[in-house]
């Protein structure tokens, strides 16, 4: 509606004064704020951050800004965040997984809130953005196997009060029932995300004198954790024992050795979930999103089924020390 010549000026004069538009005054007019708001506990040791980023991504490039609530796990379902979020006035929310309150999903209606699960792959309260937890859990199962291991381990998250550790247990243990291989017992670990976490799990699965030639990890934190103490403790990997993980994070392939790790969609869950939100804040009716696809990244920790038991390694390990101390 003005010139070229008016526009830069006009420009130059908002560089020149630190204009900023009132925002509220605008919200009221438009009747949007263009503001998204998305609820995602507390990162830590977690991908989150990437998906945060591939979410504000796609919503930047439509001009939405990303109102951010990261509240500890155990606060992340208490109502008062989504009001908070819906009292400054956000256009549409994103939520980390599908099991929501129901009293969350009453609440996004009764304000005709578009929102969107990220995460998730299926949900009877709305629509979600994931990929298939159980087909990426036997993609790695399937990948031991042919290297002929029959007893796994699994060190992964806290299954009673975390949807996706939950579903990752139970595609590890589906898919080890589908080959005829066995869990044992004694490496079974539930744990807090971290590297700390996997280093201590290690160590106690180290110490059960478990059977296990193969450990899967519940994501790539745990596994850098895991490889630390198995080198502490002298078991080679994929020597004595094979690692394989979750999420091929940046760092997994410069470990030692680089670690096998499923390489899963989490910037594109974000991204996909921003592009969706945005279609339905313009009224349109998006269809549901696809499952997003998965790779096994195959590195060095590893490998065939050892010919020895993990018990041997260790027990071989005082006497070499002994005769190193006594030979030097």
């Amino acid at each position: 509606m003005i010139s070229d010549a008016t526009r830069h000026r006009v420009l130059a004069a908002v560089e020149r004064l630190g204009y900023v538009a009132n925002g509220a005054a605008r919200a009221l007019a438009m009747r949007r704020t263009m503001t998204v708001g998305a609820i995602v506990p507390r990162f830590g040791s977690s991908s989150f951050p990437t998906m945060i980023q591939g979410l504000e991504t796609a919503l930047a490039a439509k001009g939405y800004t990303l109102l951010l609530s990261a509240p500890a796990h155990e606060e992340a379902r208490e109502p008062a965040i989504l009001r908070a979020l819906i009292e400054r006035g956000v256009d549409a929310v994103a939520l980390l997984g599908s099991r929501q309150p129901r009293q969350t999903f009453s609440t996004l209606s009764a304000h005709r809130i578009p929102f969107v699960m990220m995460w998730a792959l299926e949900s009877d309260d709305g629509d979600c953005v994931g990929f298939d937890e159980h087909g990426a859990a036997a993609c790695v199962v399937d990948h031991l196997a042919q290297l002929g291991h029959r007893r796994i381990g699994f060190i992964g998250g806290h299954t009673a009060d975390n949807e996706r550790a939950r579903r990752r247990y139970r595609g590890i243990v589906e898919s080890v029932a589908r080959h005829g291989m066995s869990l044992c017992e004694r490496a079974l670990i539930e744990t807090d995300y971290g590297f700390r976490q996997g280093f201590e799990a290690m160590n106690t699965l180290i110490a059960s004198r478990s059977d296990a030639t193969a450990v899967v990890c519940g994501n790539d934190y745990l596994a850098a954790g895991a490889l630390s103490a198995l080198d502490r403790a002298g078991v080679e990997v994929p020597r004595d024992m094979s690692i394989a993980s979750f999420n091929d994070n940046e760092f997994a392939a410069y470990l030692h050795p680089p670690l096998t790790s499923v390489h899963l969609p989490i910037a594109e869950i974000g991204e996909q979930a921003g592009r969706y939100l945005v279609a339905r804040m313009r009224g349109e009716n998006p269809s549901p999103p696809s499952p997003l696809p998965f790779e096994l990244i195959v590195r060095g920790s590893s490998g065939p089924v050892p010919t020895r038991s993990l018990v041997s390694v260790r027990q071989r390990q005082p006497s070499k020390r002994r005769q190193t101390s006594e030979n030097p």
